[in-house]
């Protein structure tokens, strides 16, 4: 039996300056140890014995802050004290003849790269002990870290491979999470694999994640999964992969038996026996190409370690009470990609409908609890629903009366292994069980709670593509709905009926309906008579007659920065799915990595027609535009400068300044009201049209809007071109065959006898693709890089204004047309 050896590297440890900050205390400055002088001192403390195994310390020691192999870092909130662990990783590396030339920098690359790193195992094979040693002295005498990383050796049993022998390593660590290693440590990883490894990404800490997995076949050999941005559920994973600890204290591998399958697909089997989900691991990232990890010798057959020895595990000392429970506050230090899902439902009826969206969250990673109401009471083992290519375990409430519901559900609540980040509920608000959800003290927040009414159960298929982080914004977005109407009181009637037949997913909106000086009876009638189930209803009346430029403008103005308005002229229609579509691209847009000020709002309509050419009205389809230059996916979302009057939501910081621009432009105060802002376009020409002036704004600044780009033109709004402000009274042959340029396809409601899906995640790998991932079409409709349309803006402001630096104020007006605001200097 080999000793066991182990070399402390002590330097001012970042988990202690962070303790210091958030205790309140000073952090003291620490003078790094002299590595060369500890190397020299090793042979005066060799004779210290630490449970029968050589063992050197550092005379620095440790930094104060560190608590066994966890930073505790305190707080108060509302007078409680708050402790919150930092997560501690051990990495467990072997080291193999091959691999002993590297050592150094593979352990250069694990001490740099995370703060969460406590310790590094090294495993190396017998007859490299001794160089191992040495590898272990060069870097104590040269490194410069901030970090404390304890390095320690433990042997490579004889007779072990080395995935068993590394397995045998990993079941001695006592930090909560535990990496585990190849020989190659974590070359040919990618930054995002590397990032989930050492828990600076947000992933998941409750399974196994890593960059290369195997997913269960038909035959008896499993395939390899390939690099994907969507983390992918395996059947198991093979090193580097990141675990908590307790995953090999619980997996139960018999120490003495011989087994005749290899050591990570037997472990990953271990772990999918546990979950409902049967998932062993979820593949994170991507390695390098050419790594060869995965050798495929057939297409349906690969197998990236040949012939696996078998496992033989050794018996070693029941530490399981040394492991600490990972803290349910944890992942507020270390957020965490994938999360608790609790899925309250009324009836299992409602969970095979709502199961599209349930299994989509579980296929991406999400921890699922379910719960469904019925007539029978809690059984010890949960039912299941067992659907193509997805299971999903429920538990049965059973109640005779509202407060015996509200208490079975809280008691189901309280049951769940850790707090749920996200509820989903078919309880209405207004329901005892759904009030006492709401206000139950089971739940931190009530942004928490996501009502979806029952009869929107069958049109979730888009809430499943959403990430954890946009569920948490769920009910950030306020939607105003703004109605402008005048005298066409069968459009009117029409639009409110698709308003009314739309489907809202738990969400109020606010209603305004917009009426004309010179509106009719019919009109006012219909407005009158109208019902509202999803918001409150505001009436506005013009007392003198102001035209469509001034009814749109003045139709809606933001309350706030998560104020957005949905604006609808009368002669458009909505698909019943509209509404999801809008939430769909705010939540993903709204996200920090994907926010841009250069969004100005997210259309409904497709575009069918240019109009802005000199030459007039063209044709235009944008899937045809980007398979012309070579888009990998033609069918994707896109950006346009034009602005869209054919239901649109527009976002508040571009509206407020839109208001401020107009009321500039209007009254002459910047240029002549004829003025060309934007050279070579049509609408230069549109003097009684509010799309002239935003399309002059949106120039200037480099603006876009979000369009959809779905099949055959189904759009979410069509416009019906009726007779008004901008359509005259034209013979009924002409009007028609207009009127077929701009009528689209609505998208509908799924059939009940067929997929359940709704058509809204036909989209790039079913989901809106990332900001920088969007192509950009200019005024004209060609293709332009958001750059660009900047840069055209900036020269026509300078040309405009005289003004050659750069408008830096966002949304200020008087910065983009470079003039003074005189009240500024009032006091």
């Amino acid at each position: 039996m080999y000793a066991l050896l182990t070399l402390a590297i002590t330097t001012l440890c970042l988990c202690a300056f962070q303790y210091a900050l958030l205790s309140g205390t000073h952090a003291a400055h620490i003078e790094p140890p002299n590595h060369a002088e500890l190397a020299l001192r090793m042979g005066e403390i060799a004779s210290r014995r630490r449970n029968g195994s050589e063992a050197w310390d550092s005379p620095h020691g440790p930094p104060a802050a560190r608590l066994g192999n966890l930073t505790s870092l305190e707080s108060l909130s509302y007078g409680e004290e708050l402790n919150v662990e930092i997560p501690s990783l051990t990495a467990v590396l072997p080291v193999t003849s091959a691999s002993i030339p590297r050592l150094e920098d593979q352990l250069h690359t694990l001490m740099t790269r995370s703060d969460y790193l406590s310790e590094i195992v090294l495993v190396p094979q017998e007859a490299l002990q001794v160089e191992c040693r040495r590898s272990i002295l060069s870097i104590l005498a040269a490194a410069d870290y901030s970090t404390f990383v304890e390095l320690s050796m433990t042997p490579w049993l004889a007779g072990l491979d080395m995935d068993t022998a590394t397995f045998h390593a990993s079941k001695q660590v006592t930090t909560p999470f535990l990496l585990v290693l190849d020989e190659d440590g974590l070359e040919d990883i990618d930054e995002r694999g590397q990032d989930a490894l050492t828990l600076l990404s947000p992933f998941s800490s409750a399974v196994p994640i890593g960059p290369r997995g195997m997913a269960s076949t038909t035959g008896s050999d499993p395939a390899c999964l390939s690099a994907s941005e969507v983390p992918q559920p395996a059947a198991f994973l093979i090193p580097p992969f990141v675990a908590p600890t307790r995953l090999f204290l619980d997996s139960g591998l018999d120490a003495g038996r011989r087994h005749t399958d290899n050591t990570w697909r037997m472990f990953g089997q271990t772990i999918s026996n546990a979950r409902s989900d049967a998932v062993g691991g979820f593949v994170v990232g991507s390695d390098n190409a050419e790594s060869g990890w995965c050798q495929q010798e057939a297409p349906s057959e690969v197998a990236p370690h040949e012939d696996f020895p078998p496992v033989v595990q050794v018996s070693v000392p029941n530490i399981q009470n040394k492991i600490p429970e990972v803290d349910p506050t944890l992942n507020d230090v270390c957020p965490s990609g994938f999360g608790s899902f609790a899925i309250l439902l009324s009836s299992e009826d409602d969970l095979h409908t709502f199961s599209p969206a349930a299994c989509q969250l579980q296929r991406s990673g999400h921890t699922l609890h379910v719960a469904v109401y019925g007539n029978f009471s809690v059984s010890d083992s949960p039912s299941s629903l067992k659907l193509e290519g997805c299971s999903l375990d429920y538990s049965t409430l059973f109640a005779e009366d509202h407060v015996q519901h509200a208490t079975a559900l809280l008691s189901w609540l309280r049951s769940i292994p850790s707090p749920a980040d996200i509820i989903i509920t078919s309880l209405s608000k207004q329901s005892f069980p759904g009030a006492a959800l709401s206000l139950s003290t089971e739940v931190p927040s009530n942004k928490q709670v996501i009502h979806i009414p029952q009869d929107d159960l069958p049109y979730c298929d888009w809430i499943g593509a959403l990430t954890l982080e946009e569920f948490r914004n769920w009910h950030k977005p306020q939607v105003a709905v703004s109605v402008i109407t005048n005298d066409r009181p069968h459009s009117l009637s029409r639009l409110l009926d698709s308003l009314s037949r739309a489907h809202y997913f738990g969400d109020a909106l606010d209603l305004r309906v917009n009426l004309e000086q010179t509106a009719d009876m019919e009109t006012q009638q219909i407005v009158d008579d109208f019902a509202w189930n999803h918001g409150r209803v505001f009436l506005h009346r013009r007392i003198i007659h102001g035209g469509l430029l001034p009814a749109v403008v003045e139709s809606w103005y933001p309350q706030s920065n998560d104020s957005y308005g949905l604006i609808l002229e009368d002669d458009v229609e909505l698909s019943p799915l509209f509404y999801g579509w809008i939430k769909l691209a705010l939540l993903r847009y709204g996200r920090p990595e994907d926010t841009s000020p250069q969004l100005f709002g997210i259309s409904l309509y497709q575009q069918k027609h240019l109009e802005l050419r000199p030459e007039g009205r063209h044709s235009f389809n944008a899937r045809n535009t980007f398979a012309s230059i070579g888009l990998s996916d033609p069918s994707t979302p896109y950006l346009s400068q034009i602005p869209c009057s054919w239901g649109a939501v527009y976002f508040p910081e571009h509206w407020r300044e839109f208001h401020a621009y107009l009321s500039f432009r209007l009254s002459e105060y910047a240029w002549d009201a004829d003025q060309i802002v934007v050279p070579g376009v049509r609408s230069n020409k549109w003097t009684r049209s509010w799309k002239k002036y935003f399309i002059e704004l949106a120039y200037l600044r480099g603006y876009v809007m979000l369009y959809p780009n779905y099949a055959d033109y189904v759009s979410l709004s069509t416009n019906h071109l009726e007779v008004g402000s901008h359509v005259k009274d034209v013979p009924i042959e002409t009007y028609m065959r207009k009127k077929r340029l701009f009528l689209l396809p609505l998208m509908p409601l799924p059939e009940s006898n067929q997929s359940s899906a709704t058509g809204l995640l036909e989209l790039p790998q079913g989901q809106l693709p990332a900001w920088a991932e969007l192509p950009t079409l200019d005024l004209l409709g060609l293709v332009a890089r958001e750059k660009t349309l900047q840069e055209r803006g900036y020269e026509r402001r300078a040309e405009l204004t005289g003004c050659e630096d750069v408008a830096s104020a966002p949304y200020d007006v008087w910065d983009l047309l470079c003039l003074h605001d005189p009240l500024l200097g009032l006091q």
